[in-house]
């Protein structure tokens, strides 16, 4: 099966929270990110073709720790047999430049 997706996927091997942006609760945690959208695994049970507005921090407590906030809108959630997890699809559908720039740089990180 070919992959359609028009923009490069890191999967994470770091944990990495998402959180709520408002309430700062911990959603899930993120499984691949692109520039364009992201899975994440939760135990939350989150509806599809919602919009969420959430905060991601990648290396907690690092000196070069980034936090980014995006809104984003989830496409499609899948439970995880024998389990009560769900993973979860999202689109990004409103994220700075700036914060863009540093998924990117992520990406581009990870890859090498």
């Amino acid at each position: 099966m070919s992959d359609k997706r028009s923009n490069p996927r890191k999967i994470c091997d770091a944990r990495i929270d998402i959180l709520d942006a408002e309430s700062n609760e911990v959603i899930g945690t993120l499984v691949n990110i692109s520039v364009s959208g992201f899975m994440m695994i939760s135990e939350k049970s989150l509806p599809e073709n919602y919009v969420f507005q959430f905060k991601v921090v990648f290396s907690p407590g690092a000196a070069d720790s980034h936090t980014i906030q995006l809104g984003a809108e989830s496409l499609w959630v899948q439970e995880v047999e024998g389990s009560n997890q769900r993973w979860i699809g999202f689109h990004i559908i409103d994220i700075s430049d700036s914060d863009k720039a540093v998924i990117s740089a992520l990406i581009g990180d990870w890859r090498e």
